[in-house]
Formats: C-alpha cells, structure tokens, sequence
C-alpha cells in the first residue's frame, strides 16, 4: 500500500467527472448527499445532519434527484468497457437511480445490502436469563463485555447465505457468511472468514462487586420491623434509665426532642394506645421508624411482619460468601418458592444437603424443617425472609425458565463458585467410567451458567442440547483433568439459505455475548421515522460484461456501521468488498462525492490508485489528511482529456 497515489479536487461532481478523460476510470463507487436526506433533517431522524437552535449542522448540500441522468451519463462515459459502478442508496432513491441508469447504458444487477444475523435458536445471555435469540424482545438488555448490560435491543428477521460453526465447547452456531466474531487475537473477524483452529474471545459480565448484601432492603417496608437496640434508654435523647418504664416515663413527660404520645399517633394514622404496645416489646415497624424519624437509632435485627406467626430476627446484612452461594445453587436445582418460604426436594440420603440448607437458615435467623419420606426428603424454610433472599438472585418459577439475576454476577466469585457448587450438587452427577462429571439442566441460563464458571475455573467444558419425553435441556461435561480456557472453531460447514435474526443495540454499535461468553456484534438501527432502517442498499450497474472475482461472495455485506464519525460516513472494510470484486491492483477507483474519504482508504489498502472529488472544502481537508496517514501520496495535477491510466504522467 506504501506509496499508492490518490487526487482530489473541491467542486461539483458532474463538472469534475467532465473533465475527466473517456474511459480512464476502471471502478466508481460513490455516495451522494441523496434528495431524501432533507425529510430525515425535518423531522430529526438523522441527528448528525438535522436543524435545531444548537446546531445547524449544514455539512453538506444535496444532490438533487433532477440531475441523476447527467451523473450517470458523465460516469458512464469515464468507465473503461467492461466495469462496474457501484452506488450507496438508502431504500427511498433506489427507486429513482435504478431507471435512470438504466437509461444511461448501465445493466442493473441488484441492490446489495449491507446487513448481519445469527440463527433463530442462537442462545444470548440477557439480564432475564440465558434465552433463543428469537424470544429477545423489545426493551431486554443483553449482556456486553464492557459496563454489564446494554440498553434495550429490538430484533428482526432475514435470510441469508449462512454457515454453522462447531467449538470445541460443544456449541453449534449458524450465522450469516459476513457475520462477525470477536477473536482471541482481537480481531473482528467474519463467519467466512474463520477457520477451524480459530480462538474465539469470550468474556464474562463485569459488574460491581458487591462483598454484602443490605437483607432489610428486601423486605417491603410494610412488612419491616426493626429491633430496637435498648429499651431503658430514650430513644430520642439516648439517655439511659434503670428499666423501659422510667424510659418511658423520660420519654413523655420530661424529654425536649421527644414527640408525644398523640402528635407521633396522628402523624402516623394510629390510636395512641397502640405506641407503648410496640414499644414495650422492643421494636417498631420501619415504616414508622421513616416517618418519626427514628432510623438512625435502629438495631441490627429485623424481622417481617408477623412472620408465619412466630417471632424470628433476621440480621440486617449478610456477607455473601461460598456458603450462602452454595445455598442459592442449590435452591436454582431443586428448589421452589411457596406462599410463606422456599423449600429444597432431595434424595433422603443427602443429609449433607439437609445440613447445608438447616445450617445457612440458622444463620438467616430462620429455621428449617426436614421431612423425609422414603427415598425422598423435604426441607421446608417456612420464612418469608427466605424468599426474598432467594427472589433476589434467581428468577423463574420453573425449571425450565429458571435464571440467575445480575445480582449473581455483582457478588464476588467465592459466592459464584459456591452457587456453581450448589448446582453441580443438586444436578450433576459423576462417571466412575468416564471419569468425567456431569451436570443436566431443562434451563438453558443455569446450564450456561455452570458452562462459564467451569472455564472461568480454567476447564475445558463442553455444553450440548439433549431430548426427551419432557422438555428436554442441555448437558454440561468437563473432565478435571483437561484445563484449557480457549474456545476454538472445530469445523466449519456452508448451509446455504436460513432464516435469521438480527439483535440491535438502541442507538449503538456494540459487542455483545452470547451463553458460552463468545462476543459478537449487533446490529444498529438507522435513519428513519417509521420502521427505522437497519440496512443500507448499494446499488449493481454493470458497463459491458465484467466477471467478478469471486462468485461466492454474499449480496448481503455485513460491517458495523461508524458511529459519531462523517455524517453518514461508510465504513471502508464494506468498500473494500466491492473493490476487490470488481477492480484489480494498479487500476483507478473513483468517487465523485468523497466525503471522508473512506472509499479512497479502501482503494489504496488493496493497491489501487484512487481520483476523489467533493463539493465541500472540509470534506476534502479530512479525506487529504485521511489518505497521507494511510500512506497514500498525493497526485499534484489533474488528468487532463485524451490521457489514461498509465499514460497520465502525473507530477507527485
């Protein structure tokens, strides 16, 4: 690429284009400020060009769909015999360019579009569980290496030319030959592209690491009652007495911060008779601690109101440790919640289990109960504090929708390997034979789950569906003597024409991950007021008869668009493909509205020489300074009518 010539020139394209010679151009490919611009500017639909009292953003004038026949005749006339133009469009000017280059002498091709998807039944991780990419709808968060979720995403359908990737983790995805994959190396590399051998990158959520968790924050404040830390002192002015009666007595008749008894009844709606009851015994519902004022002379117990008619104090924090993990593990395997608690189905002979489950109850400040029958045992946690403690990390109400929140991935990784632990002893089992273990899930998020804590671990695990009579699920195996973190492509197989779906990330171009932590990219909404676009038309003219280099390629081109960038500024990797297609190394690609410049980086990265024009001066000043950084030199004088390529004997 060192060395390779370009030219621009500031006026308008058709002029320029005149005062090019007849067929010295091999390529054009361009992207005109389109007529249709001026409806997204009134309504706002493009942000970077729209009107308002902060910016006017006049970047560009339009080129007006009146003067289309004499673009296409003055770029029909500089094409060699044999060559392609290609024309960036949106859906709307399609409509108008295709028959007036027809008129021109063109052969109209197709439009290409520029587009990217992933199978129906691809599984994402979302912040409501591990879910097919077809059951993501409108306002779900997917999980995005940087920052932990995304905003909300949208999806839709298409189909493509499509290839199904094997890992070595056991995954099979199908997805659009173009697209593309977060690699181990850092690459963003296309589903063509890839061969087996490849290491794919994967992450995990990062989110803020949380040592505790605040237990009184889960129950609801009419349900709160907190202890209060000494009875024979007075609560407003902490004085302290020889017992709760001279408290008291301090209290309402000679304390100055203290409320009476009939102005904290009517602030809080109640008989002043019911005060000293609550008092008396000690504790006081949060709800008027709030509104009293009394908060900050709270005790360090809590309980939920009349719970299950038994008075039990649960400890305002709790540190979320191996064990307390362990205990949501198990819950996530073989657990329900019931109207007053949760309670844990096990084999009778897993007193282990029992003890476990007993054990982090007590230090809940709850009790647990085992009824054991037969071959089966029941341990019930008749609490509600219970629930909430478990509704806060697992979601679902059966074993097939069942999910860890984000509140999982906010604990630290001891309370992770715990909750890995609990799974494994609730649903895995190990082979004698095989040597290996084995963990069996209906739920595709905690099979992922115990997928991504194996390899975070430094296993190598793999991860299949299976069917039965039921709902089926997915298996996750690891042998503990085989370590390796990688995720490698094992085989690559072409599957023609399949349905798709796309994920867009609202307003952004992101990278996202998929169940096994493989990152991969959305794809971002566009111009648009109703039914916003999510791809881009380019549109096929052919001059005479030009082969193109490779027939395999796809007419749907996939690459992220640049966001914050040009307006409306195309990515050079999409004009790459077209370059490649229909130029070879040496030959002249032109652009007549060069914008950026992007269409020139692409020539010279593949070895041609590159002629630009814009109608606005800052737009040629950026693409200039664009191109000499690419190692483009720049050509100091115009082609001149009756000269070619190779005959231009151009000054540098």
């Amino acid at each position: 690429m060192d060395g390779q010539k370009f030219h621009l020139a500031k006026g308008d394209a058709v002029e320029w284009l005149r005062r090019l010679p007849a067929e010295s151009v091999d390529l054009a490919i361009t992207d005109p400020p389109y007529e249709s611009l001026e409806k997204h500017r009134a309504v706002g639909t493009t942000t970077r060009l729209k009107h308002s009292k902060a910016s006017s953003n006049d970047w560009f004038s339009i080129f007006p769909n009146a003067r289309f026949p004499e673009l296409f005749a003055e770029v029909y006339r500089v094409l060699r015999r044999n060559a392609h133009f290609y024309l960036y469009c949106d859906p709307e000017t399609m409509f108008v360019a295709k028959p007036v280059g027809e008129a021109a002498g063109f052969k109209f091709w197709k439009p290409l579009i520029w587009d990217k998807c992933l199978a129906p039944d691809t599984l994402v991780w979302t912040t409501r569980g591990v879910v097919r990419i077809d059951q993501v709808v409108e306002g779900d968060r997917v999980a995005i290496p940087e920052g932990g979720t995304s905003p909300v995403v949208a999806t839709r359908r298409t189909h493509a030319p499509s290839v199904k990737l094997t890992l070595s983790d056991g995954t099979e995805l199908v997805a659009s030959r173009d697209h593309r994959f977060l690699c181990g190396a850092g690459r963003l590399s296309t589903a063509a592209e890839l061969r087996p051998g490849d290491v794919l990158a994967r992450r995990d959520v990062r989110e803020r690491v949380t040592p505790e968790l605040a237990l009184d924050e889960l129950i609801p404040d009419d349900e709160a009652i907190y202890e209060l830390p000494d009875t024979s002192a007075c609560l407003w002015c902490g004085q302290a007495f020889d017992g709760p009666r001279a408290a008291a007595a301090h209290q309402a008749r000679f304390c100055e911060d203290a409320w009476s008894k009939k102005d904290m009844a009517a602030e809080l709606g109640v008989r002043a008779k019911q005060l000293p009851r609550w008092l008396r015994q000690g504790r006081v519902p949060r709800d008027w601690a709030k509104r009293l004022g009394l908060e900050p002379k709270l005790g360090e117990r809590v309980q939920t109101y009349l719970q299950n008619d038994v008075e039990m104090w649960f400890p305002r924090r709790v540190k979320l440790d191996y064990d307390l993990g362990r205990f949501v593990g198990l819950f996530a395997a073989e657990g329900t919640v019931t109207a007053s608690g949760i309670t844990f189905a096990f084999h009778a002979h897993e007193r282990q289990l029992h003890r476990h489950v007993a054990r982090v109850a007590r230090s809940l400040g709850a009790r647990a109960r085992i009824v054991i029958d037969g071959d089966s045992a029941q341990v019930d946690v008749s609490f509600k504090v219970a629930r909430y403690l478990i509704e806060h990390f697992v979601g679902g109400d059966r074993a097939t929708n069942k999910y860890f929140r984000a509140s999982v991935y906010a604990a630290p990784a001891e309370f992770r390997r715990g909750v890995y632990a609990g799974l494994d002893e609730g649903d895995g089992s190990w082979s004698d034979d095989e040597q290996r273990s084995t963990f069996r899930s209906a739920s595709p998020d905690l099979a992922a789950f115990a997928h991504r804590a194996l390899l975070a671990d430094g296993f190598a695990p793999t991860i299949r569906r299976f069917e039965n009579d039921h709902a089926g699920g997915w298996v996750v195996r690891h042998d503990p003597k085989n370590r390796t973190q990688t995720i490698e492509v094992v085989a690559i197989e072409d599957v023609g024409q399949r349905e798709l779906v796309d994920v867009s990330i609202a307003d952004r171009d992101e990278l996202f991950m998929l169940a096994n932590g493989v990152v991969t990219h959305n794809c971002s909404i566009g111009m648009g007021y109703h039914y916003r676009a999510r791809y881009e038309c380019i549109l096929f003219f052919e001059k005479g008869k030009r082969k193109l280099d490779d027939l395999g390629v796809a007419d749907i081109i996939e690459h992220k668009r640049i966001v914050g960038g040009y307006p409306a500024e195309k990515p050079p990797a999409v004009s790459e493909v077209l370059i490649k297609q229909s130029s070879d190394r040496g030959q002249v690609v032109i652009d007549p509205f060069t914008g950026s410049g992007s269409v020139g980086v692409a020539a010279l990265m593949q070895g041609r020489e590159f002629w630009g024009n814009d109608l606005c001066h800052e737009a040629v000043d950026i693409a200039r300074e664009r191109l000499l950084r690419e190692g483009g030199v720049e050509i100091g004088a115009t082609p001149k009518p009756g000269e070619r390529p190779g005959q231009l004997g151009l000054g540098v």
